[in-house]
């Protein structure tokens, strides 16, 4: 896969996992889903970047 598929995977499951703690914190609405999705999709997407990297051997 490309990098570009790994950020696209990270970042999608980094979404999940951001809405997941959201309501897991005991939040809801807009404002705060699109803080914890936005931090979870950012924090995905370059996680996504390092595994790849890794498993490039970079």
């Amino acid at each position: 896969m490309s990098r570009d598929s790994y950020r696209s995977v990270g970042a999608i499951v980094g979404l999940g996992l951001g809405i997941g703690l959201m309501l897991m914190a005991g939040q809801g609405g807009v404002l705060p889903g699109a803080i914890f999705g936005a931090g979870g999709a950012m924090a995905g997407g370059i996680l996504g970047e390092k595994i790849h990297a890794m498993r490039q051997g970079k």
